[in-house]
């Protein structure tokens, strides 16, 4: 009987780049830690942890929407950001998303299945807010000085 070769998933990771700088070390900071987050939630989904790692991950979104966020927002106030109302409007739908997560995290859906709904969603997020609309305000504003 031939044992087969237990095989590494292929890199479903997301990687932190240069290029996705938004100007400004702590925000850049905040977003490499979402990252490292959504990464794990990606291992908890390959490696069928999910019940061990659900209730971290809302946790971790909740003080991140707690603390990016408004950090994030008070910055752009600060710099004099035009677009500011229409970023904090995507703000409010991610606190909104989060709020849905820890009250399904605390009702009857299966860990499995609300790490893969944070996955898509989270991978979303990463994609067309943080590469692109919070691009949009480095872009407007340059780096922080």
């Amino acid at each position: 009987m031939h044992m087969e070769e237990i095989k590494e998933p292929k890199n479903a990771h997301f990687e932190w780049t240069p290029d996705m700088t938004v100007g400004e070390e702590m925000i850049d900071s905040q977003h490499q830690r979402l990252l490292a987050q959504l990464n794990k939630v990606i291992d908890a989904m390959i490696y069928g942890e999910a019940s061990q790692e659900v209730a971290s991950a809302v946790a971790f979104f909740g003080q991140y929407a707690d603390e990016h966020l408004a950090y994030e927002e008070a910055y752009m106030d600060r710099r004099g950001y035009a677009a500011i109302e229409e970023h904090e409007k995507w703000h409010q739908e991610f606190r909104d998303t989060y709020a849905d997560f820890k009250q399904k995290l605390e009702g009857h859906v299966t860990p499995d299945n609300l790490l893969i709904e944070m996955e898509v969603y989270l991978g979303s997020w990463w994609t067309n807010h943080i590469l692109h609309e919070d691009k949009k305000y480095y872009e407007a504003l340059g780096p922080a000085m």
